[in-house]
């Protein structure tokens, strides 16, 4: 189960569409010069600046259409995310690609509703792979926004015979995350309609493994979007939630840490359906998968502090979170230390990415990263880290050198 994540933003080009050619470019000679082939791609991302929703499917139309001739005849899950990349760039692209030393494995991309998502079959159990599961231009209401989003990932997952607590990864992108909707029930903030959207799937099964590790963040455009990672038990693999002593679990928020008013269905402010982190093992190794993680201790954000003190309160949460002896305490027992291997930072400031950025390569060292300009959930947070932690277990004398994101 060796993956790998590339990040590859634009050195050339003055148009989305000549930034994208040139990451693409980049893609086709890193994965020849690895032996790989393109129809292992997974998943992607698109990282776009666009002005408004207007420019954003504009851009979206022709980007698709310049990765459908690059990926002919099948095009991967892929997410267009209205989160400007670093560096004053239009475009960076995000790509998971299976290795090419992967036995016994066979990858499908499929389809429903003309939108594509991909299979990965082993002896014993399956990954499923989505992205970009969005209601597109068809609503404006954050609601019905975000319930399409959910119909769309609900299908997918039953027509692969599995079921939202069958999800070990998903990440939740909200225009406009922290503004408010108004209705007959009064102002009801973005963020908090999502989650109560979210209660209500989630409501209709039992979570035996713990909710999925998530992020929810915002963006400059493009609605609601879904992407996810789910994959089926079974008695080969592991898959449990991790909390962290310096954190409250999300799905444990009191009312009084929900802004604004509940849904109408929902009667009561749904919490946020997610674990600070998701372990998954198959064998001798496994992955931890960490969640969106901001300057937040017990569900309180630690106020006062500037971005380059919000990140080093962030990288303490996640090195207690993946410390060997956080997850020696929730049952996995590992040979490696508590640093990422791959993180994404979103930073709700451009002006700061530079702060940022030095106060993780001080705590981290040279960790494979991805920068991008976004909206975090809360108005006072100025920083959130996500990532993911690869290890080996302490019984196994293999390693793994797997960027799996």
């Amino acid at each position: 189960m060796k993956k790998q994540c590339l990040g590859i933003t634009a050195k050339n080009g003055s148009t989305p569409a000549a930034q994208l050619s040139d990451c693409l470019s980049t893609l086709n000679n890193i994965v020849k010069a690895s032996g790989n082939n393109i129809k292992n791609i997974l998943k992607q991302n698109i990282f776009i600046k666009a002005r408004d929703n207007g420019d954003y499917h504009k851009q979206k139309e022709e980007l698709t259409s310049i990765l459908n001739n690059f990926y002919s005849p099948s095009l991967p899950p892929t997410s267009f995310i209205g989160q400007p990349p670093e560096n004053k760039k239009l475009v960076s692209t995000e790509i998971l690609l299976l290795s090419p030393e992967s036995k016994n494995t066979n990858i499908e991309h499929k389809k429903i509703e003309k939108l594509p998502y991909t299979v990965v079959d082993y002896p014993d159990y399956k990954e499923v792979y989505g992205a970009g599961l969005t209601a597109g231009k068809d609503t404006t209401v954050t609601v019905d926004k975000s319930k399409k989003a959910f119909e769309l990932l609900n299908r997918v997952l039953k027509k692969e015979s599995l079921a939202f607590s069958d999800i070990v990864r998903q990440w939740n992108y909200i225009e406009d995350i922290t503004g408010f909707t108004t209705s007959k029930e009064g102002k009801m903030q973005n963020y908090q309609l999502f989650n109560d959207i979210r209660t209500l799937y989630y409501s209709t099964v039992d979570f035996p493994n713990g909710y999925p590790a998530a992020t929810g963040i915002g963006t400059n455009t493009g609605g609601i979007v879904i992407d996810f990672t789910a994959a089926s038990p079974c008695k080969s693999n592991r898959i449990l939630p991790i909390s962290n002593p310096r954190q409250m679990d999300a799905h444990k928020y009191s009312q009084k840490a929900l802004i604004g008013k509940a849904f109408e269905d929902i009667k009561k402010k749904g919490s946020p359906k997610f674990e600070r982190a998701k372990v998954f093992t198959t064998q001798d190794s496994g992955q931890v998968y960490i969640s969106g993680t901001a300057a937040v201790l017990g569900q309180k954000t630690e106020v006062g502090k500037n971005a380059r003190g919000q990140t080093r309160t962030t990288l303490e949460n996640i090195s207690r979170l993946i410390s060997v002896e956080n997850l020696k305490a929730h049952g996995i027992n590992i040979n490696t230390g508590s640093k990422p291997s791959y993180i994404r930072v979103y930073v709700k400031n451009e002006a700061d990415i530079p702060d940022v950025k030095e106060t993780c390569r001080a705590y981290l060292g040279e960790v494979p990263s991805l920068y991008l300009v976004s909206d975090i959930c809360r108005k006072d947070l100025l920083v959130e880290i996500e990532g993911v932690h690869y290890f080996t277990l302490s019984n196994s004398h293999s390693r793994t050198g797997a960027l799996f994101f």
